[in-house]
């Protein structure tokens, strides 16, 4: 099987976990944990609960039922944890492709 390097860009080590080298790895899951109490809060649940009522069907392949409060520009990029112009309703497969291709 041929060795696959870090999904990071200009990265020249090798993938050993999700993709990732070791190093950044952990970076990436150090930024996932900071995100989680954002969605742990009775906050995002009320603002997610808001978003899927508002846009019932994906707002991206606009025939599935949303099931996720997704944020267009990412946090980590910098985007609005709390603004509702930020966020859109994604059913699970269009945010599983989504966040896919926003990881690379």
């Amino acid at each position: 099987m041929p060795t696959r390097l870090c999904l990071t860009p200009r990265c020249p080590d090798k993938a050993t976990y999700r993709g990732r080298c070791q190093r950044h790895a952990k970076q990436r899951n150090r930024e996932t944990h900071q995100n989680r109490s954002v969605y742990n809060s009775k906050r995002w649940q009320m603002l997610r609960r808001k978003v899927l009522l508002e846009e019932p069907i994906c707002q991206s392949c606009d025939s599935a039922l949303s099931e996720h409060a997704d944020h267009i520009v990412p946090i980590e990029q910098g985007g609005k944890v709390w603004d509702r112009t930020n966020l859109q309703g994604l059913c699970a497969p269009c945010h599983s492709t989504k966040t896919r291709q926003e990881q690379t």
